[in-house]
C-alpha cells in the first residue's frame, strides 16, 4: 500500500505543477497580448513590466488552484485507467477509496496553502501592482507612501466623523470635526474641531482642539486646548482600510472593515460574501474533484477516455459559473453572505455523492 501511496503522490506533485504553469503561462499570456498595444505607447522600462506581471502571478494562482486540481486529478486517473491499472488494482481487492485517499489528502493539504496563499501573499501582491501599474500608466496610485487621502466620512453610534486628510506615513489626521447628536431628538449637541490628531499606536494625540456644546440648536458653551488625549471613535486602521478592494485586504482586516460598516450603518453585503467566499473557495478543489473521479477512473478506450476528459472540464466550469451566479446572488442580498460563498460546495458535494454512490466499479 505503501508504494502505491508514494506512486500516486509523485505523480500528483509532478502532474500538478505541470498543470497549475500551463494554465498561470496561458493567462499571462493572454494577458500580454491584450495589454502589448497600451505598454508599446507608453513605453515603460522593461523592470516595471515584468514587477507588474510578477506580482500577477499570485492572484492568477489563487484563482486556477481548483482547476490545476481538477486537471491534475483527471490526467493520473485516467491515465491510470488507460494503462488498466485501476482495473488490476481493483481485482487484488484494493477498493477505489484507497486508491482516492492519498490524493484527497494532498489536495486537503494544498486547501490549506491555497488559503494562506490568499491570505498573506495576494493581498500584498495586489497592493505592488497597483503601485506599478500608477508607474506605467503615470498615475497616483492609492498605496503610493506619500498618498494623501483627503474628505473621509465615518459615522459611530450617534456621531459623524470628518476628516480632512489623512497622511499615512507620519500616521497623521488633519481637519477632523466630530458631531455629536442627540440620541432621542436628533439634534446637534456638540462640535470638536481638531487641526492635528496623531496615533501613538495606542490613542490619538490632539492638537488645538476647539469643543462647542449645543442644547437645542443653541450653542451654550465652548473650550479651547492647544494639546489633549481625547478618546475618538475611530483607531488609525479605520483610516488605513480606505481605498483598499477586498483582494487587497486579508481575512483579518475585511472583518474590521465590515465591522465598520456595520457600526456606521451602510450596506456591507458584498464585503461580507467576499469575506466568506475567502474561507469557502480555497476548499472548493476538494468537493470539484469528487465530481470527476467516477469519470476518470472507469475503464474506457480511447475515445471514451476522451470523453471523459471533457466532461470533467465541464464539470469544473459548470462549477464556476455556480460559483458565479450564487455570489451574485450574495451581492444582490437574495442570499445571505454565508449560504452565497458556500452554496457552490455544498451543491457539488451532494451531487457527488450521489454520482459516486451511483458508479457501478
Amino acid at each position: 500500500m505503501k508504494i502505491l501511496n508514494r506512486y500516486l503522490l509523485r505523480e500528483f506533485v509532478w502532474t500538478y505543477i505541470t498543470s497549475i504553469s500551463v494554465l498561470s503561462g496561458i493567462y499571462i499570456i493572454v494577458n500580454i497580448f491584450e495589454s502589448l498595444k497600451d505598454l508599446l505607447s507608453l513605453q515603460p522600462s522593461v523592470y516595471s513590466v515584468v514587477v507588474f506581471y510578477l506580482t500577477q502571478v499570485p492572484g492568477i494562482v489563487y484563482q486556477t488552484v481548483p482547476m490545476a486540481a481538477l486537471l491534475t486529478v483527471i490526467i493520473i486517473y485516467t491515465v491510470m485507467s488507460g494503462h488498466n491499472e485501476i482495473g488490476s488494482l481493483l481485482s487484488t481487492g484494493i477498493s477505489p477509496a484507497t486508491m482516492v485517499k492519498p490524493l484527497m489528502g494532498m489536495v486537503l493539504l494544498l486547501s490549506l496553502l491555497h488559503f494562506s496563499l490568499g491570505e498573506y501573499v495576494v493581498p500584498r501582491a495586489n497592493i505592488k501592482n497597483d503601485i506599478v501599474d500608477s508607474r506605467i500608466h503615470h498615475t497616483r496610485s492609492r498605496f503610493y507612501k506619500d498618498s494623501m487621502v483627503s474628505n473621509i466620512w465615518f459615522k459611530a453610534n450617534d456621531e459623524i466623523i470628518k476628516a480632512g486628510l489623512f497622511v499615512p506615513w507620519l500616521d497623521t489626521v488633519k481637519d477632523i470635526t466630530v458631531y455629536g447628536f442627540s440620541g432621542h431628538n436628533g439634534l446637534l449637541r456638540s462640535r470638536m474641531d481638531v487641526a492635528t490628531a496623531k496615533w501613538d499606536g495606542d490613542r490619538w494625540a490632539l492638537s488645538d482642539v476647539y469643543v462647542r456644546d449645543f442644547h437645542n440648536g443653541y450653542q451654550t458653551g465652548y473650550r479651547f486646548s492647544g494639546s489633549a488625549e481625547m478618546s475618538l471613535p475611530i483607531t488609525i486602521a479605520d483610516f488605513k482600510h480606505t481605498g483598499k478592494t477586498p483582494g487587497e485586504m486579508d481575512y483579518s482586516e475585511l472583518s474590521a472593515y465590515i465591522k465598520r460598516l456595520k457600526q456606521e450603518g451602510y450596506t456591507y453585503a458584498p464585503y461580507d460574501v467576499d469575506l466568506n467566499n475567502k474561507l469557502s473557495y480555497p476548499f472548493s478543489s476538494l468537493f470539484v474533484i469528487l465530481l470527476v473521479i467516477p469519470f476518470s477512473m472507469k475503464k474506457r478506450k480511447t475515445s471514451g477516455m476522451m470523453l471523459a476528459f471533457g466532461i470533467s472540464l465541464a464539470v469544473g466550469f459548470s462549477y464556476w459559473i455556480l460559483m458565479a451566479l450564487s455570489l451574485s446572488m450574495g451581492n444582490s442580498d437574495i442570499l445571505d453572505p454565508v449560504a452565497a460563498a458556500w452554496t457552490p460546495n455544498v451543491v457539488t458535494f451532494l451531487i457527488a455523492l450521489v454520482i459516486n454512490g451511483l458508479t457501478k466499479w
